[in-house]
């Protein structure tokens, strides 16, 4: 019995979950655990790198517009962590561009512009949300446009962060364009 299996017998026994549910804590523990474990990983990548506050602006970004808009979800948490991984180091790299203002702005305009054509991607297994997918759509936007104006504020008056705000947009724009490509090819899991 794993320890995720173990918790979740724990809460069913003290009835704190019914039984039925089993399943759906297992995988809700299984994400969250994997999420704390990868998103830890990440900063310590960035403070071994001596990036920690790029790392973290980078990490949190990307999650946010995945959370609001989706994007490309890989196949397992290794390919998911690895993913993330060479993501955090190419964002990371775009420190290169510290003296390139126009250039970082560019990167930030386009890449809003492809967040803003491509505000959703719902993964073939949360077809579920489909019917809910105008309003979701909406909130996306809102947030890509709330996000620009925050990247604005930020060229103003913390211009060295800049360079990892336009990474985090253009991980973001690369991110839903490759999960629209994946994802217009598949179909749904029936369950």
């Amino acid at each position: 019995m794993t320890p995720i299996q173990k918790l979740t017998e724990h809460l069913i026994l003290k009835e704190y979950i019914p039984s039925e549910d089993r399943e759906i804590y297992e995988y809700g523990f299984d994400i969250l655990i994997y999420t704390v474990w990868s998103t830890l990983a990440l900063l310590l990548i960035g403070l071994v790198l001596r990036q920690f506050w790029n790392a973290a602006i980078i990490t949190f970004g990307f999650y946010t517009f995945q959370s609001f808009g989706g994007g490309y979800h890989a196949d397992s948490h290794l390919k998911c962590f690895l993913t993330m991984i060479c993501g955090l180091l190419a964002g990371l790299s775009f420190v290169f561009l510290q003296e390139h203002l126009v250039l970082q702005l560019v990167i930030v305009g386009i890449s809003a512009i492809v967040l803003l054509m491509i505000p959703l991607t719902i993964h073939p297994n949360k077809s579920f949300l489909e019917p809910k997918r105008k309003p979701l759509t909406i909130r996306s936007i809102i947030m890509t446009l709330s996000a620009l104006v925050l990247v604005i504020l930020v060229s103003i008056f913390f211009d060295k962060y800049l360079c990892v705000c336009a990474a985090t947009f253009f991980l973001a724009a690369v991110s839903r364009i490759a999960g629209k490509m994946k994802y217009s090819k598949t179909k749904p899991d029936r369950l």
